[in-house]
């Protein structure tokens, strides 16, 4: 009884580090769920849910449904995410008005390291046999990168944040959350809906019903996305690593501007990258030099992972 109790709540606690790793731009709950060992678990679990599962509860037959499907390994890692993103919300919301260039000069520092970290998983770049000698990653890349550069120009100031936009933007970062390397928080910032989802979240908390429904379309759209894309990415990543991989390499390089902490506020109407700016005086201005050292930190965040990551996989 009491390794089943400890078993649990090793798993509530790997949920914990999932969800504090899915609330941060830059940070992959697919990677934390890697260097916890729980990850291959995880996607088997979502991807043997089917509808049999609503008929076993249906008929009443709890006790059959929770073991054949895993539901006590779910729930209680679910359990563990959600505890993390709720009790995180409130903080986030919080350095984002009151210390935006820290906060974002870290996740600036967490992306760079993690474009550099996902390249190197890049593997066999043949030019002897591709096409024109360009190696098909590089059309992945490319691909990504134009795929980021064509979101930043829907310009995030303008976009409204409506039901149906959330129910889109749960699809969308559920289905980074799946993957390693991929933050779904990034992708939400990407959409514009970051801050907006976590004031959400906070008056959720707060009960404050006026914002139910669009707590609601969020989790509907994450809920569907689970079912309908998570065995497909499964199946891309385990089949075309390389270029699944080198797509969400371009995707982050193009996206890095979305993050870059300082911005000429409000965003005007023309190309992105025209609102960013560099602070006058370099490393002699203090707010350039205090977001130089949080990148440093974000950076020097995702190399603890990574090595992590390799010696929990020298383990096994």
């Amino acid at each position: 009884m009491k390794k089943h109790t400890f078993l649990r709540f090793s798993i509530f606690l790997k949920g914990m580090a999932m969800g504090i790793a899915d609330i941060i731009p830059g940070v992959s709950g697919g990677t934390i769920a890697i260097i916890t060992g729980v990850y291959e678990e995880f996607l088997k679990t979502l991807n043997q849910i089917d509808i049999k599962l609503f008929k076993l509860i249906i008929k009443g037959k709890f006790r059959n449904a929770w073991n054949k499907y895993n539901l006590s390994f779910l729930s209680t890692l679910v359990l563990g995410i959600l505890s993390s993103i709720v009790i995180l919300s409130h903080y986030i919301t919080y350095l984002i008005g009151k210390h935006p260039i820290s906060l974002w000069s870290f996740f600036f520092g967490l992306i760079l390291a993690g474009i550099f970290f996902l390249f190197r998983e890049i593997k066999n770049w043949n030019f002897k046999n591709s096409q024109f000698f360009i190696p098909s990653q590089i059309y992945f890349i490319l691909f990504g990168l134009l795929v980021a550069i064509i979101v930043q120009t829907l310009n995030p100031e303008i976009r409204e944040i409506n039901n149906i936009y959330l129910f889109f933007c749960g699809m969308i970062s559920i289905t980074a959350m799946l993957l390693p390397g991929v933050s779904g928080a990034y992708i939400l910032v990407l959409l514009g809906a970051y801050e907006a989802l976590l004031n959400i979240l906070k008056e959720v908390i707060k009960l404050n019903s006026e914002y139910f429904l669009k707590f609601a379309s969020f989790i509907l759209g994450a809920l569907l996305s689970v079912k309908l894309f998570s065995k497909f990415l499964t199946w891309s990543y385990n089949n075309h690593k390389n270029n699944t991989i080198s797509c969400l390499v371009g995707f982050m390089i193009g996206s890095l501007p979305s993050l870059w902490p300082w911005k000429i506020k409000p965003l005007t109407n023309e190309l992105f990258i025209s609102n960013l700016y560099i602070p006058k005086g370099y490393f002699t201005n203090s707010e350039f030099k205090f977001g130089m050292f949080f990148i440093l930190i974000g950076l020097l965040s995702v190399l603890v992972l990574e090595y992590l990551s390799k010696k929990n996989a020298k383990k096994k």
